[in-house]
């Protein structure tokens, strides 16, 4: 079962966009419909989210405030905004689709699509995270590997730093940057931190990066990420 959460003042932009979904999706899909950015807040607090669709200018209020609140959630978001001078910006700041309006049944399409097979390269530059309840954010390029870790992701940086991410790796892939690779099915790093590969009996490899830590590659990842590297 999915849940998308759905954040737009004109009613019938919201009829025309869920309807839209509606024919993306199955009978187990749950679409919420909000109308301001308070409401909306209050239900991604409290309910499971898979996928969020966000207007930008909601009665006035700026929906980029809740984009920097909720990026450090599991759901992804997908903007949806006439103001498409924004889109970069938002794609910055790891949102998984822009969509401008007015929109056709074929683009909502594609973002689904674009959610459903994790294949999306995104161009997120920093990643929102909390912590102790504070929201705090983290440049891209300060990424020295990821690991998952259950239902959430943890973020090693180049100073050693840990930090819970509340991303599944698989989202998180799909909003980082096309230099970012999954080199195992528990492990994705920036390529320009690897060092070199090293082989080891049994078939078993692993990548030394330039800080000196080591992060295992998977066999089938294994000649994909030479590829990658020119080695």
């Amino acid at each position: 079962m999915m849940n998308i959460t759905l954040v737009e003042d004109e009613p019938m932009v919201a009829k025309r966009l869920a309807r839209f979904i509606d024919q993306c999706t199955d009978d187990k899909t749950t679409i919420h419909r909000f109308s301001n950015l308070d409401d909306a807040e209050e239900h991604l607090s409290n309910r499971d989210t898979d996928l969020l669709f966000l207007d930008l200018n909601l009665h006035g209020k700026d929906g980029f405030s809740l984009i920097h609140q909720q990026l450090a959630a599991p759901y992804h978001t997908v903007v949806v905004s006439a103001n498409t001078d924004r889109a970069l910006e938002a794609f910055e700041l790891g949102v998984l689709d822009f969509i401008g309006k007015p929109f056709t049944q074929e683009r909502i399409s594609k973002a689904m699509e674009r959610f459903s097979l994790h294949q999306f390269k995104g161009q997120c530059q920093r990643l929102s995270y909390r912590k102790n309840n504070v929201l705090c954010f983290l440049q891209v390029d300060d990424i020295q590997f990821i690991q998952a870790a259950g239902h959430y992701s943890e973020i090693t940086t180049k100073d050693n730093q840990t930090i819970l991410h509340d991303k599944h790796l698989d989202r998180l892939m799909q909003i980082l940057p096309q230099g970012f690779m999954r080199v195992h099915r528990s492990y994705a790093l920036p390529l320009n931190e690897v060092k070199h590969i090293e082989q080891h009996s049994g078939a078993k490899y692993i990548a030394h990066l330039h800080s000196g830590a080591s992060v295992p590659v998977g066999r089938t990842k294994f000649n994909t990420l030479v590829d990658a590297l020119g080695q």
